[in-house]
């Protein structure tokens, strides 16, 4: 679909120049020797034990690599298949990661995060339809949790995954596996399945753990996102113009560095800048100023000629309700508007510690609705329909109403937004929303059956995770 890019070239080019000043200046803190030195071969400066400074040179010479690795990234299925060109302006939507909690359907309480809830939440993700899958849950007892996780993920849907690790042992394991099914490391860096998410620690720190994954990735080249949390008033400016400033000149970094290590490292632009609530000191999942960062993200990820990583259809609230629609809705629209590429944590619920499936379902068919709302329009014939106007209003074969001409029936799913069976249009329903939304997530559980993982695959995974 078209989209309208948030920022103003100019505005991008201002913001780009911020960013490279703030490394050129202040630079960065790495905890990574080899890091650090490919840095100082590259023509970077040494600013006391552990800061370096990052000329223009290297952060032009870093995105100039990038382009002709990662301006379109072609992500694929559990079972091969073509599944996400990522690229700026195509959009695509997927939920969020390490949920603690998790709303039980049978009784309606919260509770702590299991093994099963990722594959019930999954299951619905599937179904849906979202493009791309995370966990949404984080157990706090399961050994090996993020490999163990990820198997949990692939077992549930052949859907490309978003992959998080707490360590680089875990982010390892959570390759092993993927290059299990895919063939081997060779077939996944040809088909890559996941992509890893990365974060450096705001502001402009570059620990041992997070340089070690880079590297991984990059060595390998596996498409990953090095997108930092710079929050405003929390661990960045509390404007939106200095968090964005300061989250993109982290995406900065990574980017060198990871092209230094190998210049066909595959990346995925931006960063995540929320705000933080100033009565709590909580991090807000429904506010606006990280709807309009992640368009600001969007436009430099056109600005740079490479696919950016995006947020929507979260919400602070604890149910799905009036106000976690409002905030998950506007937030849609403006990744849909601004060409975000990979949009996660949808559906997240309780800023960021909540996942409800049947959130899965409400947001997801957001998407839907925000983008027949904005769909381009068509000025062709068919569209502008003059012979149709012209049958009714002359009252040729006998047609006086629109409503019983063939150009509506064999039009009518293409040209309007059809709700979904629980969406109330003056139904008068005698259940709430959460309440329909109930029964149509227990029906899918029920009823969803996605193309399950191959026993001999699922036997092998399984011994691997026996193994560590």
């Amino acid at each position: 679909m078209n989209y309208t890019p948030i920022l103003t070239r100019r505005e991008a080019e201002q913001i780009h120049a911020a960013s490279v000043a703030l490394l050129e200046r202040t630079g960065i803190k790495i905890d990574h020797v080899e890091g650090a030195s490919l840095l100082l071969d590259a023509g970077a400066t040494r600013d006391g034990e552990d800061r370096v400074l990052i000329p223009r040179h290297l952060v032009e010479q870093g995105l100039e690599k990038a382009r002709a690795t990662s301006g379109e990234i072609q992500i694929y299925s559990r079972d091969g298949d073509p599944a996400m060109l990522l690229r700026s302006g195509d959009s695509y939507f997927g939920p969020g990661s390490d949920a603690l909690e998790v709303r039980d359907l049978d009784t309606g309480e919260i509770r702590r995060a299991t093994v099963a809830d990722v594959g019930t939440n999954v299951t619905v993700a599937d179904a849906v339809g979202f493009d791309f899958v995370m966990t949404m849950a984080l157990p706090q007892e399961l050994p090996n949790v993020y490999p163990s996780l990820y198997f949990e993920m692939i077992r549930h849907t052949p859907k490309p995954a978003v992959v998080t690790a707490a360590d680089f042992d875990s982010l390892v394991q959570t390759y092993r596996i993927a290059e299990m099914v895919a063939g081997g490391e060779e077939q996944l860096r040809q088909r890559p399945t996941l992509v890893a998410y990365l974060e450096p620690l705001s502001p402009l720190h570059l620990d041992g753990d997070v340089v070690d994954k880079l590297f991984f990735t990059a060595e390998r080249e596996y498409p990953c996102m090095f997108a930092a949390g710079a929050n405003c008033g929390a661990t960045a400016p509390i404007t939106i113009e200095g968090a964005v400033n300061q989250g993109n000149a982290e995406f900065l970094s990574g980017l060198v560095v990871a092209t230094l290590k190998n210049e066909r490292a595959r990346v995925v632009s931006g960063a995540n800048c929320s705000s933080m609530d100033m009565r709590t000191s909580g991090v807000c999942y429904g506010s606006p100023e990280w709807a309009r960062t992640v368009a600001m993200f969007a436009g430099l990820g056109e600005y740079y000629g490479l696919p950016s990583w995006g947020f929507a259809g979260g919400s602070d609230a604890v149910e799905p309700d009036f106000q976690a629609g409002m905030e998950a809705y506007e937030s849609i629209l403006l990744a849909l508007q601004s060409g975000s590429t990979l949009v996660h944590d949808m559906a997240y619920l309780k800023r960021g510690y909540l996942y409800d499936p049947r959130m899965l379902v409400l947001s997801r068919m957001m998407v839907d609705r925000a983008r027949k709302l904005l769909r381009p329009l068509r000025m062709t014939d068919e569209q502008l329909a003059g012979e149709t106007i012209d049958d009714v209003a002359r009252r040729r074969d006998d047609v006086d109403n629109f409503a019983s001409h063939m150009h509506t029936f064999e039009r009518f799913r293409d040209a309007l937004w059809i709700p979904p069976r629980y969406w109330e249009r003056g139904t008068n329903h005698a259940r709430s929303l959460p309440d329909r939304l109930t029964e149509v997530t227990r029906e899918i559980i029920a009823t969803h059956h996605p193309e399950p993982l191959s026993e001999q695959m699922q036997t092998g995974v399984e011994a691997y995770l026996s193994s560590l």
